[in-house]
């Protein structure tokens, strides 16, 4: 029997972690993470932000489309992470 997924369909888990090429294309979960704000030089207001391994992530989109995620980080020059929310994914940018 074959397993067919529709395309809208989010990743379960263990595919989750298969994604990625280069070391900062990867996807965490959220206990590895710790939620906060900072405030970014060019910005009047803080923007939330992640911790993960001792560095500081700024979210820069979501989007509840993979197709799209991938479009935008391809055209990253920063690191960045791809964390999994209720509504798909975030996109988190390397700050410090």
């Amino acid at each position: 029997m074959q397993d067919n997924k529709k395309q809208n369909d989010t990743l379960d888990e263990s595919e989750l972690f298969r994604l990625g090429g280069k070391t900062s294309n990867f996807v965490i979960t959220p206990a590895q993470i710790r939620y906060h704000h900072i405030q970014v030089e060019d910005l009047d207001r803080p923007v939330a932000a992640i911790a993960y391994n001792g560095f500081t992530y700024s979210l820069f989109r979501t989007s509840s489309d993979w197709n799209e995620v991938e479009k935008l980080t391809s055209r990253l020059s920063a690191a960045y992470v791809i964390t999994v929310i209720s509504k798909g994914w975030a996109i988190w940018v390397f700050e410090y």
